[in-house]
């Protein structure tokens, strides 16, 4: 047998205790340590998918809410309702009428629920004044009318008048859409 001295065993002693330390560190406590930083990180993920979600259901409640107070109010719109004829009648109304160029009507259908529908209308020289009486008319929230876009020039023939190209635009139900719920 192989004496050893006392100074080689405790040598000997702490570099088995360092060897068994560093064992115990690498395949105990670092990944103990490791998977808790693990768990921080997927709970701070998660905490912020969670505000996440939280964001777009009070939007999607907000959509929702919109769609259903569109929905009312087509509702409340007279069933035989046409953006046509309604642009017709304020024109008249606006004494217009007689200085429509031309009026084309237009439908897109959509996915959702409603439909855009929009009608391209275009006035020759009229004054500045039947055109803003003309547009406080048109402008009908009440009925989902809106002003999409609106190009005036000056009518080159008749001095002091405009030429006006509008589109005009509305929200309808969308009958694919209500056929394939129906």
């Amino acid at each position: 047998m192989i004496r050893i001295s006392r100074r080689d065993r405790l040598v000997l002693a702490a570099g088995v205790a360092f060897v068994l330390l560093f064992l115990v560190l690498q395949f105990a406590v670092f990944p103990l340590l490791d998977g808790r930083q693990r768990l921080r990180k997927g709970i701070t993920a998660r905490q912020e998918g969670l505000a996440e979600m939280s964001t777009l259901q009070a939007r999607y409640r907000e959509l929702h809410g919109k769609a259903n107070s569109l929905q009312d109010q087509l509702e409340a719109r007279e069933g035989d309702f046409s953006l046509f004829s309604f642009l017709e009648q304020k024109a008249a109304e606006a004494a217009v009428k007689e200085h429509i160029a031309y009026m084309k009507p237009s439908a897109t259908a959509d996915d959702g629920p409603f439909k855009q529908v929009l009608v391209e209308m275009k006035l020759q020289a009229i004054t500045l004044q039947q055109l803003v009486d003309f547009l406080k008319l048109v402008e009908a929230p009440d009925k989902i009318v809106a002003l999409k876009r609106v190009s005036i020039q000056e009518n080159k023939k008749d001095a002091g008048t405009l030429n006006v190209i509008m589109q005009v635009v509305s929200l309808d139900r969308n009958p694919d859409r209500d056929a394939e719920q129906g």
